[in-house]
């Protein structure tokens, strides 16, 4: 006892500045522990599939440690983004130019695996990028290579007018217009025909994986044997609402409505006429996505409205629509789609689709660990490894088809 008083006093003696500081610190560690580090819930149907991940996916039980020093959302999500930009190695993708049926061309970069198991058949996994993403980002990079060491072949679909093709017709892309990733699975599957094929799709590319999940093609053909949803920003009227808030959130939304821009304006040649539906110095002069939506997408893909679009490329009331065994990762976080934009209750009730929500985690961040410099196997990363190789393995996704 009276070593406890003697360091109360020693600490009272301290000037204010440093107990001021000491008091933070340790505060701050403790709202770290009770609030920042906290093991993901599973949101799924209690039965075979949900067990399935708790016995084959420990990063999905365990908990999940966020980079002390920048869990915040925006922060997390724009670091990761920067990190792994420098730390992941350039991936070496065999590149081919696919031409469509319309005259159009996208291009497919491919990894063959770098190991074989003999109990699983030829995977080969389709890579479909975020809203302005390619084969070239930082996470599309990291998710090949660790798909790549996993044992699996990996392709990654750059949309059009995206990884540096040019457009050839006055046609790019849209959340839920799947004609183009038609025709890449029908070719995947033709190049490969003993492939299985599964399929991983982030942020926008996780709601044109879903729209083709529910599609006639998917349900008739059965395409898709597994997939991953990652950062899927599930109702996209609630996303609009969500980065058009100021100041920082509204910052994001007009970094990418920049970039969105960009692609238009590299591509003036093909987009920019009088005969087009849409104006292309309107188009051009968009400064949010609703707007570039507004001026340019509903028009080229003839939407009544922004709503509609919306509503249509939006997830989070057709998860019964989808067939195969779907593992998807959400922060709570999220500055796109916050906790309450989950579909949590619709997850709970199907058996074949679990939506794991982590307390943070931003957008397609995920960092870990003090020191995250280094190109070490991240949270996001590892369940994508752990998830795949399980799900493979025997083809026990059989088990989890409708």
């Amino acid at each position: 006892m009276d070593i406890l008083f003697s360091s109360i006093a020693k600490f009272s003696s301290l000037p204010a500045s440093s107990v001021i500081g000491v008091t933070a610190a340790i505060g701050f560690v403790n709202y770290y522990f009770l609030y920042v580090v906290k093991v993901p819930k599973i949101h799924c149907k209690e039965g075979s599939f949900k067990n399935f991940i708790r016995q084959n996916v420990p990063v999905a039980t365990t908990k999940y440690w966020p980079t002390m020093w920048c869990f915040e959302a925006r922060f997390q999500s724009v670091l990761a983004s920067l990190i792994r930009s420098f730390v992941v190695p350039k991936a070496p993708y065999n590149r081919e130019i696919f031409q469509l049926t319309d005259g159009g061309e996208v291009a497919l970069d491919w990894l063959e695996p770098t190991k074989h198991f003999n109990d699983m058949n030829d995977i080969t996994i389709l890579f479909l990028p975020g809203l302005t993403g390619d084969s070239k980002c930082e996470y599309v990079r990291a998710t090949s290579l660790t798909v790549q060491k996993s044992g699996f072949r990996v392709v990654v679909f750059n949309y059009r007018g995206i990884g540096g093709i040019e457009l050839k017709t006055p046609r790019t892309y849209s959340a839920n217009n799947i004609d183009d990733l038609t025709e890449v699975i029908i070719h995947i599957k033709k190049k490969y025909p003993n492939t299985i094929l599964g399929g991983i799709g982030v942020s926008m590319g996780g709601l044109l994986l879903g729209s083709f999940l529910q599609s006639n093609e998917q349900h008739t053909h059965k395409h898709f044997s597994a997939v991953m949803l990652l950062s899927v920003p599930w109702d996209l009227l609630a996303t609009t609402r969500n980065i058009e808030k100021p100041f920082l959130n509204r910052c994001l939304c007009s970094y990418l409505a920049k970039c969105l821009c960009n692609l238009i304006k590299n591509s003036s040649n093909m987009l920019n006429s009088s005969s087009h539906k849409w104006n292309y110095n309107e188009v051009i002069k968009s400064k949010t996505i609703r707007e570039f939506d507004a001026n340019y997408t509903i028009k080229l893909f003839e939407h009544e409205s922004v709503e509609e679009y919306y509503k249509k490329a939006s997830l989070h009331d057709k998860l019964d629509l989808i067939q195969v065994p779907c593992l998807c990762l959400s922060a709570a976080d999220d500055p796109f789609c916050l906790e309450s934009d989950l579909p949590l209750k619709s997850a709970d009730n199907i058996e074949n689709l679990a939506i794991l929500v982590t307390a943070r985690g931003g957008h397609i961040g995920f960092l870990e660990g003090f020191w995250p410099f280094s190109n070490h196997n991240e949270f996001m990363f590892r369940l994508i490894d752990q998830y795949f190789s399980s799900i493979f393995k025997n083809q026990i996704y059989k088990q989890f088809t409708k």
